[in-house]
């Protein structure tokens, strides 16, 4: 029998990103008082950056989802020591909302900058961490392989090198800071050397 089951973590995971997405919308409203006639500026100025702050950041948070999801499913059985670094990633995963909204109020600022590229450097550490648990503790299926392995982790160590970079680049040059952030997000949609182990065998 089987006590711990993967499907409750999986529910739990689904939960917190839903609620973590659904977050960073809350933040897209106007400031108060606004003058009609001051609408059009103040869009130009704060809406459109805060929007596209937004929809960087649920697509990051939808790739983590992702690879998270992927983990998952490799799983056969959990054991208390999984649990529990998976709960300690799911609480980095809350505090991105709050890291995107920082940028969004203070977007050239390097602590902002820095901050967030921290937030994620931690979400991909603690990805590594649960990859890392899974294969000591033998918890995953017959489906994982060590050609599994080696690409779930190749492709997780992508993202902490421009996470570096950014925080490098933060008080030299925010801007260029600010895109280091969010590179991996052209990379991670783009399909890469895991994506094949989740197509049907021809």
């Amino acid at each position: 029998m089987t006590i711990l089951k993967v499907s409750r973590l999986e529910g739990l995971s689904d939960g917190i990103f839903a609620i973590a997405m659904t977050i960073l919308a809350l933040d897209l409203r106007l400031p108060p008082h606004i003058d009609s006639t001051h609408l059009v500026s103040v869009m130009e100025n704060v809406v459109f950056f805060k929007l596209f702050i937004y929809i960087g950041s649920f697509i990051i948070l939808g790739t983590l989802w992702i690879a998270m999801t992927f983990q998952i499913g490799l799983l056969q059985r959990l054991n208390r020591p999984y649990l529990w670094t998976h709960v300690l990633y799911l609480m980095v995963i809350c505090v991105v909302p709050f890291s995107a909204s920082l940028v969004a109020a203070y977007p050239t600022n390097p602590a902002s900058i820095i901050f967030f590229a921290i937030n994620l450097l931690c979400a991909s550490v603690a990805q590594f961490i649960i990859a890392q648990c899974a294969y000591y503790f033998q918890l995953n299926n017959e489906l994982y392989t060590p050609a599994i392995r080696h690409a779930i982790v190749k492709r997780i160590y992508v993202a902490p090198l421009f996470y570096f970079l950014s925080i490098a680049l933060a008080y030299w040059h925010p801007h260029l800071a600010f895109l280091a952030l969010i590179a991996p997000i052209l990379i991670y949609i783009l399909p890469g050397a895991v994506d094949r182990f989740d197509q049907p065998p021809a």
